[in-house]
């Protein structure tokens, strides 16, 4: 039995933040074109993924395409303040489409053997 399994202390893990995204109903004017704030969405998304911020995000949504909500985003940040001012630059949030609500979350079962890069399209076995 490892030294964590006999009621020690429990080992360190990263923190992370989970934010779930919820659409303002009704929508406001955002001020430009909505394909030109998604396009600024992915940008976004993609620069926290090659800084090492972003450990996931996408849509809620069925195998046959069917949205349930916005979605939600995993973010690794050193506190919730910081989490909140990284996620407050998501652009459909910044122009007032989305609301967000953090949840801090601490990864505690699960593997991970590759790191897959979605929108940058790499493949890495670690």
């Amino acid at each position: 039995m490892a030294e964590s399994d006999k009621g020690g202390a429990r080992p360190a893990r990263p923190q992370y933040y989970v934010f779930w995204m919820t659409n303002v109903d009704p929508a406001p004017d955002m001020g430009k074109p909505v394909d030109e704030i998604r396009q600024e969405h992915f940008a976004y998304l993609l620069d926290l993924e090659a800084r090492g911020i972003l450990l996931a995000a996408g849509p809620f949504m069925d195998a046959d395409g069917s949205r349930h909500g916005a979605g939600m985003m995993i973010l690794r940040a050193s506190s919730m303040d910081d989490a909140d001012v990284i996620a407050a630059e998501e652009p459909y949030r910044k122009y007032g489409h989305r609301i967000h609500s953090p949840t801090p979350w601490q990864w505690a079962e699960g593997a991970v053997t590759q790191t897959v890069r979605m929108m940058a399209r790499t493949f890495e076995v670690v």
